[in-house]
Formats: C-alpha cells, structure tokens, sequence
C-alpha cells in the first residue's frame, strides 16, 4: 500500500484541479477544453490487472460527471480510456519491458514516450467526449475540437512534468552544495 501511495496523492491532486480550477476552463468557443484530470490517469502503474485500470479511470469519470454536471460523459470516456490504457502502455514500452509499478515518466522513459502516451490518451479521451457533446452528424466539429484540445492540454502535461516530477540528479548519496545542480 505504500508503493500506491505517491499515486492516490497524485490523482487525488490531479482530479482537485480539474474540479475546483479548471472545470470552467473553455478557450476558442468550446474548441478547447482543459483535462487536467487525465494527468493523474496517464501516471498509473504498470503491471495492474486490467480490470483495476478500468474501475480507476471509471471512478474519475463518475466523480468528475457528478461535480460538473456532464451526464455521464466523462465515465464514458474514463471508461474507454482505462480499457485501452494497458495496450496504450504497451504501444509505449521498451523491448524488456516496464517493471511492474512503474510510471510513464519523460525524463526516465524519454519525452518521447511520454508525448505518445500523453497523446494517444488525450485523443482517445477526447474523441469520446466530443463524440457524444456533438454526436455522428458533426464528426468534423468533433475533430477539430479534438485536436484544438489536445494540442493545448500536451503543452499543460509537459509544464506539468516540467514543474512537478524534477529528475533527480544526484547520482551519489553525498550531499550537494548546490541545490540547483
């Protein structure tokens, strides 16, 4: 339990922003949507049954579509989210693997890595939610205001990682004069 303790905190910080500051944060007429809350999502572990994953994501979304009123559109794409999320993890590994309890993390995994997780979660989650906001007739709108949205919240996880997961670069256990370094 001590291992997940790090990522409740994370994802209970992560849905906290979502609901309390950026829940109203609409840009370009409703072309772009803050989902700060998937930051929380996209740092779940690996080596988790798929099951887990699934009732995580689903619990966020219910939570979410409680606290702004959206009818169950965000369970819908927390859900489809949380199913597609260990074969997303796997599009993203290396040849040997993650070891189990391991986060997607740019500065051990690569910015790389990190930005196709990121991506392919966000659109995913997006095109579900902008699917069922616009349904089949406007599929064009529904594109746009995907890729509107997810061009901006990858820019928000970048900063995010930026500003919260510092690598650590002390390579000896000796202290350092120079807490910059």
């Amino acid at each position: 339990m001590n291992a997940l303790a790090p990522y409740i905190w994370q994802l209970f910080w992560a849905w906290i922003l979502q609901v309390l500051l950026f829940r109203h944060g609409v840009l370009w007429g409703g072309a772009g949507i803050f989902v700060v809350h998937l930051y929380g999502l996209m740092n779940m572990p690996s080596g988790w049954p798929p099951t887990t994953y699934l009732l995580v994501a689903g619990f966020m979304g219910a939570s979410l579509d409680l606290f702004c009123l959206t009818g169950g559109m965000h369970l819908a794409a927390a859900a489809t989210l949380g199913m597609a999320y260990p074969a997303l993890m796997a599009a993203v590994e290396p040849r040997d693997g993650f070891r189990p309890g391991h986060a997607i993390n740019p500065h051990e995994d690569g910015w790389m890595s990190y930005l196709m997780l990121a991506g392919s979660s966000t659109t995913l989650y997006l095109v579900v939610l902008f699917g069922l906001q616009h349904g089949w007739t406007l599929m064009g709108r529904t594109l746009f205001h995907t890729l509107a949205s997810v061009s901006l919240n990858l820019v928000v996880f970048m900063l995010l990682q930026g500003l919260v997961n510092r690598p650590n670069r002390h390579k000896g256990n000796g202290p350092n004069a120079y807490p910059w370094s």
